[in-house]
């Protein structure tokens, strides 16, 4: 059917009116019901649960916010998916000291995702549009993880972190 490279991922660019219902299921799988899936497994690990006081982070994207690019629609809608996701566990699970959060990168450079789906002259106008002016690296959203992994995180849950450079802030 459709072929993905990873944990997140566009699958391929259809604007809503030609997209096959196959291309829809696809994505919100690959974005938003393999969250739930890995997540409930990570609960369930041994016959037991989670120890209290762990960590969730989901991975989201800056087109939840602002609907990604052209033929994303799928795309930006699994993704919003998972902001609402981390928000409804996040409440369900902070009782046990587990916190849920998720990092939402905006244009990361150099990247098997960008090199399918984004144009040369696109990733140029998203670094553009960054007020940081360039693009975001994968360790900078490491360190995003990083952090709401720690101690220092510790009181962060239910956010939805925008690691974009600025491109996107509420």
């Amino acid at each position: 059917m459709y072929r993905t490279h990873g944990a997140a991922d566009l699958v391929g660019r259809y604007p809503l009116a030609q997209m096959a219902q196959e291309h829809w299921h696809a994505v919100l799988d690959v974005n938003l019901t393999s969250a739930f899936l890995v997540t409930r497994a990570v609960l369930r690990h041994d016959g037991g649960a989670m120890p209290d006081g762990g960590r969730v982070i989901a991975v989201g994207s800056l087109a939840a916010q602002n609907g990604g690019g052209a033929g994303a629609v799928a795309y930006a809608a699994a993704k919003a998916g998972v902001d609402g996701f981390t928000r409804a566990l996040a409440k369900e699970l902070g009782p046990r000291g587990i916190t849920v959060n998720c990092v939402a990168p905006g244009f990361v450079g150099d990247t098997p995702f960008h090199e399918r789906f984004t144009p040369e002259a696109g990733q140029r106008a998203a670094i553009a549009g960054t007020p940081l002016g360039r693009a975001g690296t994968p360790d900078d959203i490491a360190a995003a993880v990083r952090f709401l992994a720690s101690p220092e995180g510790a009181f962060c849950t239910g956010i939805v972190l925008d690691v974009n450079g600025g491109a996107w802030f509420h």
